[in-house]
């Protein structure tokens, strides 16, 4: 077995092919694989014999949530989850979340406040959340190659809108681009290219009203 121990928010991990220092906010998510734990960061993957629980137990004061029996996530990391996976900043990898876990994940996104957050309340996305940063325009469309946020429907365009959460003001700044619509609340349809503000609670639809999203 490994040797694990924090000092001053940094993992220290004793093996007999090295020791190893890894700063604990950089550790994007954590997996088990039959007796070797996985931790890993955006540049760097770290390999030690030690049992997941005995991490989570060394990371307790810190933001890690467990979202599957072989799965350990740092929670500032988490940018969507669709139900099933996850999506992480610094990885491509779609963490699986066990259907036991799936509530504990719901309502740990939705009470971290600092993000803005987009969900799907009715419709085939129903239960898809995104976390949005402050400032950080998110391009919402059908295409990866032009969208942040991907919503395969069809009634979505390519490059739908642009969606901008200002934390000071506690609100948020729509931009269609859409070829079939982008309707608040179900009924007023945005004109192309110009800003809208929307404040929490608003009900937004991308071309297809029966797939209903909310901004939080």
């Amino acid at each position: 077995m490994s040797k694990l121990s924090i000092d001053n928010n940094i993992l220290l991990i004793n093996t007999k092919s090295g020791n190893y220092r890894i700063a604990i906010k950089d550790i994007i998510y954590i997996e088990s694989d039959l007796r070797t734990v996985n931790i890993f960061t955006a540049n760097e993957t770290y390999y030690c014999y030690e049992r997941l629980d005995i991490i989570e137990k060394q990371l307790t004061n810190f933001d890690f949530i467990r979202c599957h029996q072989s799965y350990l996530v740092q929670a500032d990391h988490i940018i969507c989850y669709d139900n099933h996976t996850l999506q992480l900043k610094g990885t491509d990898f779609p963490v699986p979340v066990s259907r036991r876990c799936q509530k504990n994940i719901r309502l740990l996104i939705q009470e971290k406040n600092e993000h803005g957050i987009l969900t799907c309340v009715d419709g085939l996305y129903t239960g898809y959340i995104v976390r949005i940063e402050p400032e950080q325009p998110i391009m919402i469309g059908r295409d990866g190659n032009v969208a942040d946020i991907i919503i395969q429907l069809p009634m979505v365009s390519r490059l739908h809108c642009r969606l901008i959460y200002h934390e000071e003001r506690g609100e948020y700044e729509i931009t269609d681009y859409s070829r079939n619509g982008t309707f608040i609340h179900n009924e007023i349809r945005l004109i192309p290219n110009h800003n809208y503000i929307l404040e929490p609670g608003s009900e937004i639809c991308f071309g297809d009203r029966t797939n209903i999203f909310k901004v939080l």
